[in-house]
């Protein structure tokens, strides 16, 4: 675990209140108290709209986010200006923008306060992202794995710091034992808190593809989420039993598959009724309201698929925290922009950036998805555990 308490944060208090209004010393008329009345109406309406701000949480796999240079320690060499795919500076500033793009859009007012992404190749693109590109204005910082991935992808975490106070993170490889070696993503842990002043407990997954088959790349899957699973009891039980949890990324596995699932020990949301506030649940959209055509994030030879998930705990679901969801605040994010229509087998599918070897100029072969979150100030009273310095 890297701790972060010596890099600077904007401290939470810092969040933009209402200021109050100062009126002269004078003799206040009639009509002067209602409009004083009115206004101080006003001023605890706008109080209240912050107090019950959303707090959003995103995950979107950006395919390919590479930059231009050769990594000698990776097999990077299908993204350079030399290969066959012609990747150079000019496609990858458009692809930037394009997530830029992407990602403001997922926020009615604001950007979410969270994004998770997956297939980045390192900490100077997302630089350019959060620095250069039209994303700067956010605000976004950022903390990134470096994997042994073969292609030298990594997942990562973009956060507001204004609403997410980051306290450490940790890459988590995966250890598979007697298994035949298959290098793969880490898992990207990271513990912060919000405005709210819950504690969060996020792991960014993109676990291993079914390149060879389903059943044999499902132990894989499977050993990695256990990982997950492991850490995560370890934190809830021994340190934070009040933090929440968030498991998301590309899972490569759709709901109904057991690999992931049952390693994670998780439930579907379905009756609120008896929801446990350690046990993980899984999201699952109701309908992709933005199109009706798309029924999942992904779409492999004209079958829709939901591989990029959210898992959280049942403590932001039982409704005894300031920080609460509920199943129908999931979704799937898909504005026409990300779309194209699909001329093989009909319908529409994600804009990708290439077809096969074909430049398009497009976003990703994936669409985001977004959870919203209801906050509500006044109803947290306790006090966020300590931070462990070194580990967690």
């Amino acid at each position: 675990m890297i701790p972060l308490a010596n890099l600077p944060h904007p401290s939470l208090s810092s969040l933009p209140m209402v200021s109050p209004i100062l009126f002269p010393q004078q003799v206040i008329t009639t009509a002067s108290q209602r409009i004083l009345t009115v206004m101080l109406v006003l001023l605890s309406s706008l109080t209240m709209v912050q107090a019950q701000r959303d707090f959003c949480i995103a995950s979107y796999n950006v395919e390919n986010l590479f930059d231009c240079e050769d990594d000698p320690a990776t097999d990077d060499n299908a993204f350079l200006p030399t290969a066959p795919r012609h990747w150079s500076r000019s496609r990858m500033w458009h692809k930037l923008q394009c997530i830029s793009k992407t990602i403001i859009s997922m926020g009615n007012d604001t950007p979410p306060d969270i994004v998770a992404l997956a297939e980045t190749e390192n900490d100077s693109v997302l630089t350019l992202l959060t620095q250069r590109s039209v994303l700067r204005r956010a605000g976004y910082r950022f903390v990134i794995t470096n994997s042994n991935d073969r292609r030298g992808i990594d997942v990562a975490l973009l956060y507001q710091p204004s609403t997410f106070r980051l306290l450490a993170y940790e890459s988590i490889p995966v250890n598979f034992g007697h298994m035949p070696p298959r290098p793969t993503r880490d898992i990207l842990h990271v513990q912060g808190i919000t405005f709210t002043g819950d504690t969060l407990l996020i792991y960014v997954c993109h676990l291993s593809s079914k390149l060879g088959g389903a059943g044999l790349t499902g132990k894989y899957r499977r050993v990695e989420a256990l990982t997950v699973a492991h850490h995560l009891d370890s934190l809830l039980t021994v340190c934070y039993p009040t933090a929440h949890a968030v498991v998301l990324g590309d899972f490569n596995e759709e709901p109904h598959e057991l690999p992931v699932t049952h390693a994670l020990q998780a439930l579907p949301c379905t009756d609120t009724a008896t929801i446990l506030p350690h046990r993980l649940y899984y999201m699952i959209p109701r309908v992709a309201s933005c199109h009706p055509e798309v029924k999942g994030s992904y779409r492999y030879q004209g079958h829709w698929q939901l591989i990029d998930r959210m898992f959280v705990s049942g403590s932001l679901l039982n409704g005894q925290s300031a920080l609460q969801t509920h199943p129908s605040s999931f979704h799937i994010h898909c504005p026409s922009f990300l779309l194209k229509k699909d001329d093989v087998y009909g319908g529409v599918q994600p804009f990708r950036t290439y077809n096969g070897f074909r430049y398009q100029a497009g976003f990703s072969d994936h669409l985001p998805v977004f959870l919203k979150l209801k906050s509500s100030l006044r109803q947290k009273e306790s006090t966020p555990a300590p931070q462990q310095r070194g580990s967690i």
